[in-house]
């Protein structure tokens, strides 16, 4: 259909935008662990030697080639994850192919490049995007997609980040549970074996993680300053879920439409299984972690993972048949999920620096606290006057809400139902 095909270009084109302002247009740098990763890098091609710091060399060098372009290469390195959100949007547009409508996969598209987790994952050098990209588009390539091949970027996404083994582990669980196929217990295998050869070729010893003895700050909160796996797993599941500051579904709502998506698209529900697979074992390995908030960062930064199906299961939801309260569901998830990006993009932590003052005494605040969660702040307090690449961003965002809201059945649905209900109204008056 004509519309419908105008209609799906103008998508592809939003998400074009979206990767051209977060390459050229939006601020980027290199701190935190993305400064670490980035001297690790330099340090092994400039001066080949190997540093012992915990972060895997797997993502950081896809990057080296980077380091050909001289002084450039920080401004290069500082927007890596751009280009592996660039990749990883086309990877999700072509594997989609079999399964889903131009309309839908071109939503998705969208979706993860400018909305959701992913946009503010790409202002750093950090490496859970290269570890998102890889397992999303291997689990695509083998489920519902039937090709093997998908376990080697999944492979290489878990070394980068050796916690979501466990991830893996509940995928290949629930795939020989379901489908009667071992696998990925082969690809689990082979991703223990390289991160136990990376510690030992970069630490010394199999099981040197290089996280002996890291801890956080000690405030007033009980179990502050303590090291290693010292939280207790049951509050950390919560708030890694419902945390306003941390929460998954605060930050990939999307999440939430996933069985909806499942029952209208069948062909999708492996990849949909294995995600939630894979969430549950990353969330239950994080849990126990003292750190598992992520750091002084933007949002639940160990769920990155988690854009991928979120913005899948929303774009079922825009453009199949649904009833109207199921459309209005879908709309307000996708308006917060717009928002959710332009926040982390446009606003991110500003307005936040209380949680960080006196060694970090009051970081739960915005854990926890609504009026303190970078998704509310900026509703809350008088933010400093906008530049002019923010100014930008949140005048693409509104496009590109008005696009996906429009695009679909959702909005004619909502507005029948409202006509319905106001003549029926009307009658009985």
């Amino acid at each position: 259909m004509p519309s419908e095909q105008w209609w799906a270009s103008a998508t592809l084109a939003l998400t074009g935008v979206a990767l051209a302002l977060l390459f050229f247009v939006v601020p980027h740098a290199i701190t935190g662990d993305g400064y670490v990763r980035y001297s690790k890098v330099d340090a092994l091609v400039r001066g080949g030697t190997l540093t012992r710091e915990p972060y895997s060399l797997v993502g950081p060098l896809f990057a080296a080639p980077l380091w050909a372009l001289g002084r450039d290469r920080p401004w290069w390195v500082a927007r890596f994850n751009v280009l592996l959100l660039a990749i990883g949007s086309i990877a999700f547009w072509r594997l989609l192919r079999r399964d889903t409508t131009t309309h839908e996969r071109a939503s998705a598209a969208l979706l993860l490049v400018a909305t959701g987790l992913a946009p503010a994952a790409t202002l750093d050098f950090y490496g859970e995007m290269f570890t998102a990209v890889m397992i999303a588009s291997g689990l695509l390539l083998v489920s519902p997609g039937g090709r093997r091949i998908g376990w080697i970027p999944v492979v290489l996404g878990v070394v980068n980040t050796p916690a979501t083994a466990v991830g893996l582990l509940f995928v290949a669980i629930h795939r020989a549970w379901h489908a009667r196929r071992a696998d990925a217990f082969g690809a689990t295998l082979a991703a223990g074996a390289l991160i136990l050869l990376e510690n030992t070729i970069v630490r010394g010893g199999p099981l040197v993680t290089g996280y002996a003895g890291n801890h956080g700050a000690t405030t007033q909160l009980p179990f502050s300053g303590m090291p290693g796996f010292s939280y207790p797993m049951a509050a950390g599941v919560l708030s890694l879920l419902f945390s306003f500051g941390k929460g998954l579904f605060f930050f990939a709502p999307g999440a939430l439409l996933i069985a909806n998506a499942r029952r209208q698209r069948p062909a999708l529900a492996p990849f949909f299984d294995a995600s939630i697979a894979f969430l549950a074992g990353v969330i239950l390995v994080y849990s126990g972690w003292w750190a598992w908030y992520g750091g002084w960062t933007w949002g639940p930064r160990f769920l990155l993972f988690a854009a991928y199906p979120s913005a899948l299961a929303l774009a079922v939801a825009l453009g199949g048949p649904i009833t109207p309260r199921r459309g209005a569901i879908a709309l307000a998830l996708t308006a917060w999920t717009v928002w959710v990006g332009a926040s982390g993009v446009v606003f991110n932590l500003s307005g936040l620096d209380d949680c960080i003052a006196n060694g970090y005494a009051l970081e739960h605040l915005c854990w926890y606290v609504p009026e303190y969660s970078p998704l509310l702040r900026p509703f809350l307090l008088e933010m400093p006057a906008l530049a002019a690449w923010q100014t930008i961003w949140l005048v693409f965002a509104a496009a590109v809400l008005a696009v996906l809201v429009t695009s679909g059945p959702s909005l004619e649905l909502m507005a029948s139902a409202c006509g319905r209900a106001i003549r029926a109204r009307v009658r009985r008056q």
